[in-house]
């Protein structure tokens, strides 16, 4: 999520404890690095469970507005269905799901950067058609950049970066 915060000027704050509709998830405040203005909050809902939607997906659940000078913040959840990994052990994510993520997170991104004043205009559903996709294929392709797979990537035992061969 580094990548994010340095290209967007960005700040990300995990939320400890939030009130959230399942413990797995994660909640997040992102703010504008430069005036510590919050510009929104995203949810983490990355693992499976039953009943759950069963595939990846960046859902709207508060649009961005101003109501008499006061910005309502937009509010975003990621939710997908990555293997949680075995108990003690880290979480990895192959490299589809790394474009998965990078995708629908840039819809996240889409949703939270937004500055419009009315909700209609904000994030995703503000633009044409034709572009609702444009930042998400933009960020996705980053998966395919040997430079961003360099630092995105590590061994899981050594932490070495992945060999430029094998990239």
């Amino acid at each position: 999520m580094n990548i994010y915060q340095d290209l967007l000027g960005l700040k990300f704050s995990e939320v400890k404890d939030p009130k959230v509709w399942h413990k797995d998830v994660s909640m997040f405040e992102v703010k504008d690095k430069k005036s510590d203005n919050v510009l929104g909050h995203f949810y983490f809902d990355l693992y499976p469970r039953p009943d759950k939607f069963n595939h990846a997906a960046c859902m709207g659940l508060l649009k961005r507005e101003v109501n008499d000078g006061q910005i309502s913040p937009t509010a975003v959840a990621l939710v997908t269905n990555f293997s949680p990994g075995q108990p003690g052990q880290p979480i990895t994510l192959g490299h589809q799901e790394l474009v998965t993520f990078f995708h629908e997170f840039g819809h996240v991104m889409h949703n939270i950067c937004n500055e419009a004043n009315f909700s209609r205009f904000a994030g995703g559903g503000g633009v044409e058609k034709d572009f609702v996709e444009m930042p998400s294929q933009m960020l996705e392709n980053w998966m395919w950049d040997p430079k961003i797979l360099k630092i995105m990537s590590k061994h899981v035992k050594t932490g070495e970066q992945m060999p430029d061969d094998l990239i």
